[in-house]
């Protein structure tokens, strides 16, 4: 198992950090690739934890669909999903700290499970290339949370 850890400082308070990372409108905004979740009809907003979703991104030209679970979920401290594809299964969990008033600490961790002998060669291989999407998207994330948080929630 692979695991992936980032931690960043965003200038913007944890209620409005957490939105961005909890609100499919704002993912739009700052995810590549990012096109859209579909939760199961029974998804409670308020109590999500085990609801499942599909999430379709735009990958290379092609758009993949990724069978997703809700697996933690504190707002505004914590939320967690898990990706699951025929090769592998990702569990990626947002920690967010409040580190001034109008400053929040994010922790991402990512962990990488592949499926196979061939998927997890391939995983090794690419690690680098997965560690810099991490970077991009944590980057986009946090100039889009700094954009929009204009001083008042």
């Amino acid at each position: 198992m692979e695991k992936i850890n980032y931690s960043l400082t965003i200038n913007a308070p944890i209620e409005a950090v957490f939105e961005v990372v909890d609100s499919d409108e704002h993912i739009k905004k700052w995810m590549d690739g990012f096109i859209e979740n579909k939760y199961d009809e029974n998804f409670n907003r308020e109590k999500p934890v085990g609801h499942k979703f599909k999430q379709k991104l735009e990958e290379d030209g092609e758009i993949r669909e990724y069978d997703g679970e809700i697996i933690s979920y504190s707002p505004p401290k914590e939320l967690g999903i898990r990706l699951k594809h025929t090769n592998f299964t990702a569990d990626a969990v947002y920690r967010f700290f409040s580190v001034e008033s109008n400053q929040t600490r994010l922790d991402y961790e990512c962990s990488l499970e592949m499926s196979s002998v061939v998927a997890k060669m391939t995983g090794f291989i690419f690690s680098w290339f997965t560690k810099r999407i991490v970077v991009k998207q944590m980057s986009s994330l946090k100039e889009y949370a700094e954009k929009r948080f204009d001083g008042v929630l």
